[in-house]
This record gives structure tokens, sequence and C-alpha cells, in this order.
């Protein structure tokens, strides 16, 4: 009778053995991925173009300013009130094109990221389905695949296949 437990605890955890598990380090292959840096210099190059549109409009509000400074002994307080207001108007519409600015492109960065990721998600489900892995677990580097054993770790083959995808299109 024990020999048939330990036959039948051994076939059970043999089966359990058949289970494929792999994990993708989440990190590094969004780092590595292709349609990420593509993604980081397109908003790289608006966001120089948004702060050169910035300048161009900071330059003349900045020239006021200084000219102000410049003539302000010479004017009466009521000139004085008058343009101090006027070139804290300015200032004004100047910091919310700025804010305007980082705002648009941090919608855009996280609407193009999400886009990314549920591409990456899609592509892992279906990798795993294809690859025959039970579970394909993530990490950051932070610890939530606190060790894995390189040979479960396919973070390069993804990478690999997604990278070749993302040149075709």
């Amino acid at each position: 009778m024990k020999k048939l437990v330990v036959i039948a605890f051994a076939l059970v955890l043999t089966s359990c053995n058949q289970t494929k598990i792999g994990y993708i380090d989440v990190e590094d292959l969004m780092k590595d991925y292709e349609a990420t840096k593509v993604l980081e210099e397109s908003l790289k190059a608006k966001q120089e173009t948004m702060a050169k549109e910035l300048d161009s409009l900071g330059a003349p509000f900045q020239q006021k300013v200084q000219e102000y400074y410049q003539n302000a002994e010479r004017m009466s307080a009521s000139k004085r009130a008058k343009t101090e207001q006027a070139l804290q108007q300015e200032q004004q519409i100047l910091q919310a094109k700025q804010q305007e600015a980082a705002q648009s492109l941090q919608k855009e960065n996280q609407e193009q990221s999400e886009i990314i990721t549920k591409r990456v998600d899609s592509f892992v489900a279906d990798y795993a389905k294809l690859n025959g892995y039970k579970l394909i677990l993530g990490t950051t580097g932070q610890g939530t695949v606190m060790y894995g054993d390189d040979a479960l770790n396919v973070t390069q083959d993804l990478l690999d296949i997604l990278n070749e995808e993302f040149s075709k299109e």
C-alpha cells in the first residue's frame, strides 16, 4: 500500500513538472523594444519643437521685462502699475501655454504607452499559447519574481520577435 501511495505521489509530482512556466523582465523588454524607443524619440522631438515655440514666445516677453526695469524709475506710478499688470497677464498666458504643452506631451505619452503595453500583453498571451506555456510571470527588477532560473527567462525571445514584427510595420 505504501508503494502505491509513493508511486501516485511521484506521478502527481511528475505531472506538475510538465507545467511550462517562464518569466519576462518587463523593464528590459520595454527598454529594448523598438516601439518604445520610437515613441521616446518622437516625444523628445515634439518636446524640443514645443520648447522652441515657447522660447520664441518667451523672448519678447523677457525683452519687455528688461525694458520695464530699465524705464521703471522714470515712469509715473500709474504707468508702472499698468505696465506691471500687463506683464503679469502676459506671464500668466505664457505659463498657461507651458502647462498646456506639458500636459499634451504627458497625455500623448500615456496614450501611446498604453497602446504599446496592450500590444505586448496580447503578444505575450499568443506567445505563451503557441509555445505551450501555462504561466508567464512579469518582473520589474523590484522582486515580483524573487528568483527565476535563466532558462525560464523568455524576455529576449519575446523581444526579438516583437522587434522583428515592429520593423515590418
